[in-house]
């Protein structure tokens, strides 16, 4: 019964509150009609490099960490990518891809960053932002080489990748912080400003595009790759910081990432490379309706 009320009290606190954001840009675009490509432009180049930045720059990360973070996004997403081309065998090579896809991607950005926030705090957000460059950097690289088996526009999205703008505001975020230059206070107070829209603006797009995300009737492979993606990656990420030694939270918000839905990034790579895209659309909305559950029993396991 105390672990009921413990799970309930982390779902209220914790989960429930992204959720509520998620729900409100959900029903405000059944009603009005929001460009959630105008939208996502403006966190996509504005808040969410102001945000990475902001973390990188305050946030003092010891190279050690820094290489463990690494080290579990990326054996994280080749385990599951493999298991979720491993569960969709006998199906065709588009579909399989869709499948690592879903599988391999999470939602770091729109969840995980307020996630981790609601949950640790800033310190929490400033880890979650690390592993969402990670994330952004690999999605934004490899997911176009997954996402274009039998297609011909690989060497044009590996150059889309390249010009993702959290790359460099990674970039300058990490290398001003660890020289020790101060930012002059106009700029980062409009930086501040900026960031700040960053989350609550993630939360709303996730819900407008969850509302124009299509159905499809395939079960077994939406079932595959839901489960790979909230249950079989968090115990990937939980087994490899075991063996990194990791503990405490650095420990706890990588195994909280490593729980996220898939994101929509997967998505827009399914959609541009023709890979099974309504299958991808339905499993991501799927995966975050059901991580509702799964993240709550997450949270309430590692902290």
């Amino acid at each position: 019964m105390l672990a009921l009320e413990n799970v309930a009290s982390i779902f209220v606190l914790t989960v429930l509150p992204v959720y509520l954001v998620a729900s409100a840009g959900y029903l405000l675009a059944g009603h009005v009609a929001i460009d959630a490509r105008s939208v996502g432009r403006m966190l996509f180049y504005l808040a969410t490099p102001a945000l990475v930045f902001r973390s990188l720059y305050q946030t003092q990360l010891d190279s050690t960490l820094l290489r463990h973070i690494v080290v579990v996004v990326v054996s994280t997403a080749v385990l599951t990518g493999a298991l979720g081309w491993m569960a969709s065998m006998g199906t065709e090579r588009k579909t399989r891809a869709g499948l690592l896809l879903t599988s391999a991607v999470s939602n770091n950005g729109n969840m995980g960053i307020p996630m981790a926030y609601f949950a640790f705090g800033p310190p929490g957000a400033a880890l979650a932002t690390v592993y969402y460059v990670v994330m952004s950097f690999m999605s934004n690289t490899l997911g176009p080489v997954v996402a274009s088996i039998g297609q011909a526009r690989l060497v044009d999205a590996l150059k889309k990748g390249l010009r993702v703008p959290v790359l460099y505001a990674a970039s300058a975020g990490l290398l001003l912080g660890i020289a020790g230059l101060t930012v002059p206070a106009p700029f980062m107070r409009a930086i501040d400003l900026t960031a700040d829209a960053a989350i609550p603006g993630m939360l709303i797009l996730l819900g407008v595009q969850l509302r124009a995300a299509p159905r499809v009737q395939a079960r077994s492979l939406i079932l595959r790759s839901v489960a790979v993606r909230l249950l079989a990656s968090p115990l990937i990420a939980w087994l490899i910081a075991l063996l990194l030694g990791l503990t405490g939270i650095e420990r706890n918000v990588l195994i909280l990432q490593a729980a996220m839905p898939t994101a929509v990034m997967a998505g827009v790579l399914a959609t541009e490379f023709d890979t099974a895209p309504q299958l991808v659309a339905t499993i991501i909305f799927f995966s975050t309706a059901a991580s509702i559950v799964t993240l709550s029993v997450v949270l309430w396991l590692v902290m």
